[in-house]
């Protein structure tokens, strides 16, 4: 993991380059921001793993078995990050804005998947969408139409 950082660094990788295997990297960029929005509470919820596959499979038109392979490798390559930087390059470089709003709208179902939505769930996918250059405007209404899809009032932490 060091050495692969050093080399990012050093410019002799490029995150947004293509991934070696089976799933191109934006497409891994995408199920590992999924995964981190599952992780992010410390409190990764069977609701939430079971969004993860339900939207992956969605979105890509995989098929189940497929859907385990993305997940299996997005959380080896999340687990090998420092940062989250290279999957929001991957995204920003490798989908159109109409696109990035969909998995920003992704991200958010995931954050809801469980019913509720916590300060570090909401936090990160706020720094997601700025990090994707995303207006707010746009930012908000993916939450809204997420929170749409999942039938639910937004609820935050604290009952703010």
């Amino acid at each position: 993991m060091l050495k692969r950082f050093i080399q990012l660094l050093k410019g002799d990788l490029e995150a947004e380059g293509s991934e070696h295997g089976p799933f191109e990297r934006r497409i891994i960029a995408v199920a590992a921001l999924l995964i981190e929005a599952m992780h992010v509470d410390q409190n990764a919820s069977p609701m939430e793993a079971e969004a993860i596959a339900r939207l992956l499979r969605r979105h890509f038109g995989l098929r189940e078995a497929r859907v385990a392979e993305l997940i299996a490798v997005a959380e080896q390559r999340y687990a090998e990050v420092l940062d989250d930087w290279e999957f929001v390059q991957a995204v920003r470089r490798g989908f159109t804005p109409g696109e990035q709003r969909e998995i920003l709208t992704m991200l958010w179902e995931v954050a809801y998947a469980d019913g509720r939505l916590l300060k570090l769930e909401d936090r990160l996918i706020e720094r997601l969408a700025k990090q994707l250059r995303l207006p707010a405007d746009v930012a908000e209404t993916a939450r809204i139409e997420a929170v749409s899809r999942a039938g639910l009032m937004p609820l935050r932490e604290g009952g703010q």
